[in-house]
């Protein structure tokens, strides 16, 4: 059975479901609707983009595998990556579904069979992304409507958009994704500590909500990559200063005393 946690299987299944395809839908549609983004030119261009990534990430773990004949795992590479090309999105897909040969498919397996042996990672289920999809759009809500200083706003959505980027790009990118995304997303916070802890009486639920969706995001990366958790005792401190003003009074309650 195929490993389609890690790189080269994460391809293998995109692929063979485009392989499925009919040759005389668009290339633009097929990937629309494997990849689940969007219908148009600009996001389907950037996941196709994404999954060309994928397709080196591959190939370069393979080649950090010592004692591998690395050309015979890797030689059907230059056919798929002639098929990720963004200039293919105006074609009919029977124009390039010829370089996703049955051959390719099965080194495909076999580089997904050699990364199982030293890099595994565990599933989200679909309730699980549903889950931070819902958490992410309450927050996106909760910050567009809120009084917070418009360059604040502003950093928050950014980051927002990301961690649904890195959500919707979960199947080409894995949990690996979605901890890269909450490490910028918690880098923004600790930049912009000072102006959070002064804002946050006004802003509870925006505050609120931005801690929960970390929470949670930390503990299911931390659990799919079988990694510690992102969130260090230092970080995790400063989000509770952020969130809970009780902390900060306290403290300098005993302080005083």
């Amino acid at each position: 059975m195929i490993d389609k946690t890690n790189p080269a299987g994460r391809l293998y299944k995109i692929l063979l479901t485009a392989k499925g395809h009919a040759d005389n839908q668009s290339v633009k549609a097929v990937w629309s609707n494997v990849l689940n983004v969007e219908d148009n030119d600009i996001e389907i261009t950037k996941a196709v983009l994404e999954l060309y990534s994928l397709a080196s990430h591959t190939q370069l773990l393979i080649k950090m595998k010592k004692g591998l004949n690395h050309d015979l795992y890797l030689s059907s590479f230059n056919q798929i990556e002639r098929l990720l090309i963004p200039i293919n999105l105006s074609l009919t897909w029977g124009h390039i579904r010829g370089n996703l040969t049955e051959e390719s498919l099965t080194r495909l397996q076999f580089c997904a069979e050699e990364l199982s042996r030293f890099y595994t990672e565990e599933s989200l289920s679909e309730e699980e992304l549903k889950n931070i999809v819902s958490k992410i759009e309450a927050l996106f809500d909760s910050v567009n409507s809120s009084n917070l200083p418009d360059t604040l706003r502003l950093t928050i959505l950014e980051e927002v958009a990301r961690l649904k980027h890195a959500v919707t790009m979960y199947q080409i990118k894995g949990a690996k994704g979605l901890k890269d995304a909450l490490q910028g997303t918690i880098g923004a916070i600790v930049a912009n500590q000072e102006e959070l802890r002064t804002v946050r009486n006004e802003n509870q639920d925006v505050i609120e909500r931005l801690g929960e969706l970390i929470d949670k995001l930390d503990s299911f990366t931390a659990r799919a990559l079988k990694l510690k958790e992102i969130v260090s005792k230092p970080i995790r401190y400063l989000l509770k200063v952020i969130t809970e003003p009780d902390i900060v009074d306290n403290e300098g309650v005993d302080a005083e005393a």
